[in-house]
């Protein structure tokens, strides 16, 4: 006779929740029994276009949408985006109708219509648990139509910008003297823009005001954005996990960011071009706390990589500064190693000490074949010695369509005798 376990249903409701968004698992989850088929029902709704939360039949799931979507769509062509909103939005935007919402998504609304949301500052501030915020190509009137609305957000700790513009440039400076929208946000996470740097770098220029400074955690600049170099000044201190194009980037471009234990590099096409990939080891080395970094992932486009006749001496800098020999301070007869600095106690320090994993991600626009791969991760191994040797070193294969460059492959594969 085969036992019957039976799993507590706050157990099973919690287990569902890693699910997320994949609808497809759910529906078939609500199949399998009826206990699963109540805890993963209601995920179905849990993100909702704000047009939806008028409908009779999902009144009673309304206190399981954790994501109200605002996007553009012709009824808003016909009726002005402001009027949409306040037929189909404001009547259903309060704690008390959907009291779990943590995340309200912004996407192709106009000025008029984000003039209208800032109307609704009153309701925003009713939520205890609305943290994240996305602004997707939306439009605005200036940069105090976006102050006002991520300052009317007190608990907003998740902020993705993408693609921000507005008509006006006249609220773009912030005085130091100025002391409005400075109280908040007081961001854990935030993604910035590749694109309209105009409307961008005011903007981080006022979050690096706000308590933003002290607290972000996770700062994210897409490899296509030409404003990373822009970006991280106004940061650092608190950032645990950095993702930015090296694009501009100089050793001393990181020196305030003391906290790093995960931080991804993105070489681009033109960084090989204008030979600027030849400072990533200067950049590494530069770091003010090593021994703090944990997880280190360099993407780099294949075709330059094996094309360019000194990546591979480059990479086997990179292994030197990571990996390389440690000659350890003696405070009355010797000197510390390169890039490190002595203690107190005359002991070496500025090492990789607690780096785990290196990870060479090479992004490719065509199709590579076992064998490909199989060079390119023995030529990573060959120059990249020491990181190997620990075996803290991968090498992974990323398809980048986006990628545009001139690189053919040549006659012997990767390149002609670039690994020897």
């Amino acid at each position: 006779m085969v036992a019957q376990v039976h799993v507590p249903i706050e157990l099973l409701a919690h287990i569902v929740t890693y699910i997320g968004g994949d609808n497809a698992t759910l529906r078939n989850l609500c199949l399998s029994s009826r206990a699963l088929h109540a805890v993963s029902y209601p995920l179905l709704f849990s993100a909702r276009d704000f047009r939806a939360l008028g409908c009779n039949h999902l009144a009673p799931f309304l206190p399981c949408v954790h994501e109200i979507r605002i996007s553009w769509k012709p009824d808003m062509h016909r009726n002005g985006d402001a009027g949409v909103l306040a037929k189909s939005l404001t009547p259903h935007l309060s704690a008390e109708t959907t009291p779990r919402l943590q995340k309200l998504v912004i996407r192709g609304i106009s000025a008029d219509g984000m003039t209208y949301l800032n109307t609704l500052g009153d309701a925003f501030k009713s939520f205890t648990s609305l943290t994240a915020l996305h602004l997707n190509e939306t439009g605005h009137r200036n940069m105090r139509d976006v102050q006002v609305l991520i300052s009317a957000l007190p608990r907003l700790q998740h902020l993705f910008l993408n693609a921000l513009t507005w008509i006006s440039p006249e609220y773009n400076e912030c005085p130091d003297g100025e002391s409005e929208f400075l109280e908040r946000p007081a961001l854990k996470s935030l993604r910035v823009s590749p694109v309209y740097p105009s409307c961008m770098i005011p903007l981080l220029v006022w979050l690096g005001r706000t308590p933003s400074a002290r607290t972000l955690e996770t700062l994210e600049v897409p490899p296509s954005a030409r404003i990373g170099s822009d970006t991280v000044p106004h940061f650092g201190p608190s950032v645990r996990h950095l993702s930015v194009p090296m694009r501009g980037l100089r050793p001393s471009s990181l020196d305030k960011y003391t906290s790093l234990e995960s931080l991804e590099l993105y070489v681009g096409l033109d960084d090989f071009m204008m030979r600027q990939f030849a400072r990533l080891p200067d950049l590494l080395a530069g770091l003010p706390r090593p021994g703090s970094l944990r997880a280190l992932t360099l993407y780099a486009p294949f075709e330059a990589a094996f094309s360019h006749p000194n990546s591979f001496d480059v990479f086997a800098r990179v292994d030197d500064v990571l990996f390389g020999h440690r000659v350890q301070y003696d405070g009355s007869a010797g000197l510390p190693a390169p890039g490190a600095s002595s203690g107190e106690n005359g002991e070496s320090k500025g090492h990789f000490d607690a780096l785990d994993q290196v990870t060479i991600v090479f992004q490719h626009t065509r199709a590579l074949d076992e064998r490909d791969r199989e060079e390119a991760d023995w030529c990573q191994h060959l120059h990249m010695r020491k990181a190997g040797e620990l075996g803290k070193m991968s090498v992974r294969f990323e398809w980048d369509a986006s990628m545009v460059h001139a690189f053919r492959r040549g006659p012997g594969g990767l390149g002609q005798g670039m690994c020897l």
